[in-house]
């Protein structure tokens, strides 16, 4: 009997009957202690259960715990809700898919819903995991799939279509419902095993997962209200210029050209960050230290710099320092699991010198402050500061919402922003752009235009990006008196220009290369907005260049 070998991504060679299928093949890698396989590529392509081995090849397994896999089970999962909540709530209730919020998804939805209604979905999705449902796919034209979803008054779908350059377009199929989702889907609905319903009165449904940080767990839901609220502001300002997805995008820049989304964009953002410069200098008596933190590609920097001349407008003289001057020495930086520098943990900031100098500067004091060389590893003291009666500090770091900072400081004294891209815009109801992608896009261009990284680096790196995020970052935004709003309706127009010459760099035998061709994918249906129009003082100017605050 002739056999097959299939290589597994450790390296380790498996020999199996030629025209063994890859459900049977899972079945002799099943092992107790593992997650469920969401998501299997033979030599790179994407494969479903009826897949057929005929000849040696690379086989590349992802389960909840892997970013690729985890993307899938988001996307199955939310695909399976839609389907099962239509059902129960009826075929004319309109849900869209909007953003994460606290290890879920929230999808809005048109109609009141009731803890009686949550429960029968929630039975339902269980039933329809129990019967090991596939998802499937098809290739069709471009021109049928669009008379497909104007048949279905999806009018949504035929926007985001319309715009999409490609000839042929895959569609899913989940019983028998056809839907055009981006990116890649499970096997079934047999691994779709960890979820949860969270009901937001009068507002929708949080469907809730494990994230890759969380080791198969749903973890207990906090309602952030403050972030919601924020996106919700946003949602209705969208609202009110008629843009709030992709396909309206594109028809706003069409039929007005691209200068006016971004000045109306520039000018929402700036509206939000003079009123935030309003309330302090109000409170100036109180207010000492202004902190502001965020994750990675937040626009943190600029935002900081731009308030100084809010501020400064308004009769206050603002002293900007950043937390990052304050890393310990290079062989000081304390090391991670991986045996290497971890510069993401609290641990690298000299916190007792932060402390100290940032005391004295209250009291009046002259102090000399660092300058971080990330080349030498040094701190160089070169720059000195004493705080005048009408002087402010401006803090901005990564960790600066962190409760281990500033202990000694009065609560009263401090003005917390929390700052974060929070994209309300979706590609249509089915398909929500991630604010990680969004800050990842950023940071390519950035890590490219100003350190010379290649997109494959920036890629590699960003797991430990996002792991620091999620221990040093996201637990601290509640703490903050006010959240800010980074993004921009039209920057994901602009950012296509730069970005996608960078990641068609990564070629198919780059361990990056599956999620540079998804964020190609995302790119791909949105117009070029040219960047000639974008202020010097934009936040976006951090990642493509030519900002007023370089």
């Amino acid at each position: 009997m002739e056999t097959i070998k299939l290589i597994m991504d450790n390296g380790e060679e498996r020999e199996y009957i030629k025209g063994i299928k890859l459900k049977e093949v899972l079945q002799t890698l099943k092992n107790k202690d593992d997650f469920d396989v969401i998501v299997v590529k033979y030599n790179g392509k994407i494969i479903d259960d009826d897949f057929t081995f005929e000849r040696k090849g690379r086989l590349s397994l992802y389960d909840i715990s892997t970013n690729i896999g985890n993307k899938a089970y988001e996307r199955g999962l939310l695909y399976l809700f839609q389907l099962c909540a239509l059902d129960i709530l009826g075929k004319d209730t309109e849900i869209i898919v909007k953003h994460s919020i606290d290890k879920g998804i929230y999808c809005k939805i048109d109609k009141k819903i009731s803890d009686e209604e949550i429960i029968k979905i929630k039975k339902m999705m269980k039933e329809k995991i129990k019967r090991d449902i596939p998802f499937k796919k098809i290739e069709t034209t471009k021109s049928e799939a669009l008379d497909y979803f104007k048949s279905i008054k999806r009018i949504d779908k035929v926007k985001t279509l319309f715009y999409n350059t490609d000839n042929l377009v895959t569609l899913h199929i989940l019983e028998d419902n056809y839907n055009y989702v981006i990116g890649d889907l499970p096997l079934s609905t047999r691994v779709l095993k960890y979820f949860d319903l969270t009901l937001i009165k009068d507002k929708g449904v949080v469907v809730r997962f494990p994230s890759i940080y969380d080791n198969g767990k749903i973890v207990k839901y906090i309602h952030h209200c403050d972030y919601f609220n924020t996106i919700e502001e946003y949602s209705d300002w969208g609202e009110k210029i008629k843009v709030t997805n992709l396909g309206e995008l594109n028809d706003f820049i069409v039929n007005n050209g691209p200068k006016e989304i971004i000045q109306l964009s520039e000018i929402m953002q700036n509206y939000k960050l003079l009123n935030i410069a309003e309330e302090i200098v109000l409170n100036k008596d109180n207010y000492k230290i202004i902190l502001l933190s965020g994750p990675s590609s937040s626009g943190k920097t600029t935002t900081a710099m731009k308030l100084s001349l809010y501020l400064k407008s308004l009769g206050l003289n603002p002293n900007h320092l950043s937390i990052d001057d304050y890393f310990h020495e290079r062989e000081e930086t304390p090391v991670g699991a991986d045996g290497k520098p971890d510069f993401e943990s609290i641990r690298a900031i000299d916190i007792k010198l932060f402390d100290n100098q940032i005391s004295k500067l209250l009291k009046g004091n002259k102090v000399t402050v660092p300058t971080f060389n990330f080349l030498t590893g040094k701190k160089e003291y070169k720059r000195s500061i004493k705080l005048e009666a009408n002087d402010i500090l401006i803090i901005e770091g990564l960790h600066a919402l962190n409760e281990s900072i500033l202990t000694n400081i009065p609560s009263k004294n401090k003005f917390k922003i929390y700052i974060s891209p929070l994209t309300y815009l979706n590609i249509d109801n089915d398909n929500r752009i991630s604010m990680t992608d969004l800050r990842l896009l950023r940071r390519i261009v950035r890590d490219n235009r100003m350190r010379g990284y290649s997109p494959s680096e920036t890629l590699k790196n960003w797991h430990k990006v996002r792991a620091g995020e999620e221990k040093y970052v996201f637990p601290y935004q509640d703490n903050a008196n006010i959240i800010f709003n980074s993004s921009l309706a039209y920057e994901l127009g602009t950012l296509k220009i730069y970005a996608e010459p960078l990641l068609y760099m990564i070629k198919e035998d780059d361990p990056e290369y599956q999620i540079a061709q998804r964020l190609l994918e995302l790119l791909k249906c949105f117009l070029p907005v040219p960047s000639e129009y974008i202020p010097k003082t934009s936040i976006l100017r951090e990642f493509i260049g030519e900002s007023y605050f370089e």
